[in-house]
């Protein structure tokens, strides 16, 4: 029988809506102790009893003024207040962590990983780092000081666990070798997600997109090809899930929405209570997510897991070619895709499930909840796991 393992699960901020889909991967590893350290938390539903958590108890220390120039001694003070912060940070992240004597540390994003690697070596702690997204490309894009930084995490930590073959690509084209490089495919508890056969007849179709308001998301292009599809199938309706992040883009959204007269056929909802996500998704026959790169090179590195929770309730997808999308929706039997921010091939799609009939309709539902129970099983996905955290540990207390 293997040994328990003991590990610490790092996060920047250890929040339901940003990270639930690493809980669900961590929580579903047998024999592991997990610990959980992060700078952040927000006590809900995801801080689970099986877990122990280090919170970081010093209070945060105002850095800036309100005024938009400092003097040259305010900047000198906000700068060692900085120092400082981090300093004691790091005294006492380190101190918490060789009183826990990991057998690995996990770091959830690049950006974590980098703050907690020399720790980790001087710890002598192997380190596992997972990409989820914005760090593939969006990182070392905007500050190119991150791309020294990368080369140096390719070649000290232990492991990088990627959600598909195109993020893994992503890593060794930047220099990882790919020894270093996993699939670790994401997943959903699809057994315990309800299968809905929701009816549909010809001529009709409520589609559904949930996702924070970001660019990369693609939602501009959901109602640009909603728009479109609308003059020929009049019988449809949008609906828009998505928190407002105040980068211009639900400004956009609302803009195109009125200059286009089809208020009255879409309706934006700014959150959902995460617990009824699936009895949410009953009410709409085809999910929606056009994800696409964004100007600044954010892109989904994986492949968003709302659209796993989506087809393991029997609800078909309209998406893109975009990153790992492809392995989580197949083309033209879970869903269709189209090339990224193709309003015209989106319309297309939105069109062919608009005069599908329940027949045709319900085989793309059955092939999509048979998909993800296949190849989307959080257990099996969390075994894996499992098995890469043995292998690092193991050749850790080789060396």
């Amino acid at each position: 029988m293997s040994r328990r393992l003991k590990v610490i699960q790092c996060f920047g901020s250890y929040l339901p809506q940003s990270q639930n889909w690493a809980y669900h991967l961590i929580a579903n590893v047998s024999g592991i102790d997990n610990v959980i350290f992060s700078k952040r938390y927000l006590k809900c539903d995801v801080i689970d009893a099986r877990f122990s958590y280090i919170e970081y108890p010093i209070k945060q220390i105002q850095v800036g003024s309100a005024r938009q120039s400092l003097s040259v001694v305010e900047r000198f003070i906000n700068k060692i207040i900085r120092r400082l912060k981090k300093l004691t940070f790091k005294t006492y992240a380190y101190c918490e962590l060789k009183s826990r004597a990991a057998d690995v540390m996990h770091a959830h994003f690049a950006d974590i990983g980098w703050e907690f690697l020399r720790m980790s070596e001087k710890l002598n702690v192997p380190l596992v780092i997972s990409f989820y997204g914005y760090d593939y490309e969006y990182i070392p894009f905007s500050n190119p000081a991150w791309l020294p930084r990368y080369q140096e995490l390719f070649d000290r930590a232990a492991l990088f666990l990627c959600e598909g073959l195109h993020g893994q690509q992503i890593l060794q084209n930047m220099g990882c070798s790919k020894e270093k490089t996993k699939v670790l495919r994401l997943g959903v508890d699809a057994e315990a997600i309800p299968f809905f056969r929701r009816k549909k007849s010809e001529h009709e179709l409520r589609l559904l997109q949930i996702a924070t308001l970001r660019e990369k998301k693609g939602h501009i292009y959901t109602v640009r090809s909603f728009a479109d599809a609308l003059e020929t199938c009049p019988n449809m309706s949008l609906t828009i899930v998505g928190s407002n992040e105040h980068n211009g883009v639900k400004e956009e959204i609302d803009r195109f929405i009125d200059e286009n007269g089809i208020s009255k056929k879409v309706t934006l909802m700014d959150w959902i209570d995460f617990s009824r996500l699936h009895e949410f998704m009953k009410e709409y026959h085809v999910f929606i997510h056009p994800s696409c790169y964004s100007k600044e090179r954010d892109c989904e590195g994986g492949a968003p897991i709302v659209l796993l929770d989506a087809q393991a309730t029997g609800m078909p997808v309209i998406s893109t070619t975009h990153c790992d999308i492809p392995d989580e929706v197949i083309d033209c039997e879970t869903g269709l895709l189209t090339p990224e921010k193709d309003v015209e091939a989106l319309s297309n799609s939105i069109s062919s499930f608009y005069r599908m009939n329940q027949l045709e309709y319900g085989s793309f539902a059955e092939n999509a909840r048979s998909h993800v129970l296949e190849k989307y099983n959080i257990r099996i996905n969390s075994a894996y796991l499992r098995r890469a955290y043995e292998q690092v540990a193991s050749a850790t207390q080789a060396l």
